[in-house]
């Protein structure tokens, strides 16, 4: 503790929660991390609790929900700047979505045989044997390994999965619980679980339960679980987010799951891996061979006709043609039927992202988000070029944005003033004007990097033509003193602003791309809130197809768009009309968004 602290009065500030799932894993790891990053003491309190907010722990165990009024404060030198952080992350959680579950298919197929009947966790149709599976709850712990190997070994395996917000989260959960003994460690486990049993943070409980019997399984040497080599549906009292990770890697065609939340981290997985699922509120006994589940109405069919089975063989197959046909074609160019090529490149956010883009058949990198690299620590100017380096040599064209940090998005190193407004604050490259040095490193690493070709630097939040030409003389000046090669790089900006469509002639004279930020252009454009709860967007107004058929037809420059209109398939049509030709969108889409392209 600084000895200032006992001399100075803490900052303190109430907010009343508007955060539709709770405080759950992820937000908790957040908070922390922010907290972390001020050398004085930082508490939340609820009521007369009163917690550490360095302790992700504790604040799991607070079980803050939706309406919960809160007071956030912090001791010592910039307690205000904490405090403010912490609360302007608090209300950007009203950009989760209020119900995470799937919706129920207009598509019924009517199938005869006997039907349990549960709730659609993801969507899908899958055919295979039953297959019920329990865990081994063995409670004694066998050490072939010691507590102190096991929980490292637990870190690194984390750290290297790649559903990386989920387990990343755990991670910092993990680092949260005490590390002396495993005694300690399950004691501390048990605890948090029984304190969130039976309120409506108990999904919460399968994360710890994750990493304890990870810490087991490691200690005891126990092998690796195997799942059936056939095509089969689990059927389960009980997933955990490893078990999804495991099962992602044999023929899993559905998953039957006990009383599963459809906001819990699991269901999150089941649905990023598309695996059918549906949650049911009773245990399941005897079944047939085969089951038919038919997640997208929320049935499993547990004894098929042979119409039954007929019929879900044919639908199977036809989504089966239909996927494999556009991903054999995704590296193949997306022409429309009338011969325009339109680009799809990639949305990134780090070196696994990036190789997931070139297998995926992007054509290119449209957007690096180089925030997301570095997210714990500040990187040394060797640590960026390394990780850019990495990136560029993997591709002929890569956009690379610039840190953007403000309004929503934050990192434990940066610090940023408290602002009354922070969306309308410093944001993207106006850290220019408070953090000088850090985008001076990053734009030297960016410039030092090994590239395979085309660079494209671009910069986010600019209003203003001088906002731009300060940013690009700052890293001309950085590649002269430094005698780096200016060669097939190129610098531009996201058009986020509305003021940037009033300036496109002056901007025409400077920039040498454009990339559309729909999202935020939208937000501004329409002075909306894009999370808010009453007011909506229409990501279809006629305004906004405007303003982009505006900065089309007055770009003498090349225009690309990535936000998320780029990879809503029912734009594709009107984005092709109004002139754009280079798209960027997540990588798991551009197969079939190139098939949609194909079809215009």
């Amino acid at each position: 503790m600084n000895i200032l602290d006992l001399f100075s009065k803490n900052e303190i500030s109430k907010v009343k929660l508007n955060a539709p799932h709770g405080i759950h894993l992820r937000p908790s790891a957040m908070i922390a991390s922010i907290a972390k990053s001020h050398n004085g003491k930082v508490f939340i309190a609820l009521d007369k609790n009163k917690i550490d907010a360095k302790d992700m722990n504790k604040i799991l165990a607070l079980g803050l929900k939706d309406g919960d009024e809160i007071e956030v404060m912090a001791g010592g030198k910039n307690g205000r700047a904490v405090v403010d952080k912490i609360v302007n992350f608090l209300l950007t959680l009203t950009n989760e979505k209020a119900d995470d579950t799937q919706s129920i298919s207009n598509k019924s197929f009517d199938f005869q045989g006997k039907t349990i009947k549960g709730n659609t966790i993801s969507n899908g149709l899958g055919l295979g044997k039953p297959y019920f599976w329990q865990r081994n709850n063995e409670n004694n712990v066998v050490e072939k390994q010691t507590f102190d190997n096991a929980y490292m070994q637990t870190l690194d395996n984390l750290a290297s999965i790649d559903d990386n917000d989920i387990f990343m989260a755990q991670k910092a959960l993990l680092e949260s619980l005490p590390k002396t003994s495993f005694e300690e460690f399950e004691s501390a486990v048990n605890e948090a679980i029984e304190a969130i049993a039976g309120s409506e943070h108990e999904a919460k409980t399968a994360d710890y339960k994750d990493l304890l019997n990870s810490i087991k399984a490691i200690m005891s040497g126990e092998k690796n679980v195997e799942f059936p080599k056939d095509d089969f549906i689990i059927i389960a009292d009980e997933l955990l987010p490893s078990d999804i990770v495991k099962l992602s890697n044999y023929s899993i065609k559905g998953a039957v799951v006990k009383n599963l939340p459809p906001r819990s981290h699991v269901a999150l997985l089941l649905r990023s891996h598309k695996i059918p699922a549906i949650s049911i509120d009773k245990s399941i006994e005897a079944l047939n061979d085969v089951v038919i589940l038919d997640a997208s109405n929320g049935c499993l069919i547990v004894e098929p006709s042979e119409h039954d089975l007929l019929k879900a063989k044919e639908e199977i197959s036809k989504n089966i043609d239909k996927d494999l046909l556009e991903f054999d074609s995704r590296h193949k160019r997306a022409d429309t039927k009338t011969g325009k090529t339109i680009k799809v490149q990639a949305n990134i956010a780090d070196v696994q992202s990036a190789k997931e883009a070139l297998y995926f058949g992007c054509d290119g990198i449209g957007l690096l988000r180089s925030e997301f690299l570095f997210q714990e620590k500040k990187p040394t100017v060797d640590e960026q070029i390394r990780a850019y380096s990495e990136i560029f040599e993997l591709f002929d064209e890569v956009t690379i944005r610039t840190l953007d940090i403000g309004g929503d998005k934050s990192l434990p190193y940066i610090s940023l003033e408290a602002e009354q407004n922070p969306f309308l604050g410093v944001r993207g490259i106006r850290l220019l004007k408070t953090h000088k040095e850090l985008m001076s490193e990053q734009l030297l690493s960016i410039l030092s990097a090994k590239r395979k070709k085309e660079l494209k630097i671009m910069f986010p939040m600019v209003a203003a033509v001088d906002e731009f030409m300060e940013a690009k003389e700052l890293a001309l000046k950085i590649a002269q003193e430094n005698k780096l090669s200016l060669e097939n790089v190129s610098f531009g900006i996201m058009i986020e602003v509305p003021s940037v469509l009033f300036l496109l002639e002056e901007f025409n004279k400077v920039v040498d791309f454009y990339s559309i930020g729909t999202n935020d252009l939208s937000q501004y454009l329409f002075a909306i809130d894009r999370t808010h709860k009453t007011l909506k967007i229409d990501p279809y107004s006629n305004a906004l197809f405007d303003a982009l058929s505006l900065v089309i037809s007055k770009s003498s420059k090349p225009v690309s768009i990535c936000g998320e209109l780029a990879s809503d398939e029912g734009a594709i049509n009107r984005l092709i009309d109004i002139g754009i030709n280079t798209i960027s969108v997540p990588s798991q889409m551009i197969p079939s968004i190139k098939s949609r392209i194909r079809n215009v």
